[in-house]
C-alpha cells in the first residue's frame, strides 16, 4: 500500500491487500489538487484483491461493521465513497473525476433508521464524471454510465446507461 504526501489515513478496522492499493496519487498532468483521506473504523474491513489506485481528493469512508472490496482498476480525482453496509467494485473498473458511491441515505427519516443497501460494480465498468450511486444498486459487467448520470436501479451487463434517474439507452455496448 502506497499512501502519497498529505493524505490521510486512519485504520481502525481491518484492512486487507493482496494486490496493491495507491492513495492520493497526481493523475498525469493535472493541476495539483489537495489529497483526501481514507477512513475505516473500528469493525469496519477494506479488501483490495487486485491494483487499485484513489487519486487526489479522496474520501473514503467505510464505517462501523461495513465491507468495502475492491478489485482492480482506478477512482479518478474528488471522489466520495461512502460505504455504511458493502461497497464491492470489480476488476478493470475505470471511476472518473467528481463520482459519488453511497450504500446509505445516512439519517434518520421520521424516527425510522436510516436505510441502507449494497452497491455492486461489476468487472470492466466505466463510470463518467459526475456520477452519484446510490444504496442498492449493482451494474452490471461491461457496462457504461454517463457522465452525470444517477443510477438508483440496477443496471445490467453490456448497458450504456444515462440520465437522472439513469435508463438503460442502448444495451450490448463493449467499451473496449
Amino acid at each position: 500500500m502506497s499512501v502519497h504526501r498529505r493524505t490521510k489515513l486512519r485504520v481502525e478496522g481491518d484492512i486487507v491487500v493482496r494486490g496493491a492499493l495507491d492513495l492520493g496519487a497526481q493523475w498525469p498532468g493535472s493541476p495539483y489538487r489537495q489529497n483526501g483521506y481514507l477512513q475505516v473504523a473500528p469493525g469496519g474491513s477494506l479488501e483490495v484483491t487486485g491494483i487499485f489506485r484513489f487519486f487526489t481528493g479522496l474520501q473514503v469512508a467505510v464505517e462501523k461493521g461495513a465491507s468495502l472490496a475492491l478489485g482492480s482498476g482506478y477512482i479518478n480525482s474528488d471522489a466520495r465513497l461512502f460505504c455504511f453496509n458493502s461497497v464491492t467494485i470489480g476488476e478493470d473498473v475505470a471511476i472518473a473525476e467528481d463520482v459519488m458511491i453511497r450504500d446509505s441515505d445516512n439519517h434518520e427519516i421520521c424516527g425510522r433508521p436510516y436505510p441502507s443497501a449494497p452497491i455492486v460494480i461489476g468487472n470492466h465498468v466505466w463510470i463518467g464524471m459526475r456520477c452519484t450511486i446510490l444504496k442498492g444498486v449493482t451494474i452490471g459487467r461491461g457496462s457504461i454510465i454517463a457522465a452525470g448520470s444517477v443510477v438508483t436501479k440496477d443496471i445490467p451487463p453490456n448497458s450504456l446507461a444515462a440520465g437522472v434517474p439513469a435508463i438503460v439507452r442502448r444495451s450490448g455496448v463493449d467499451w473496449r
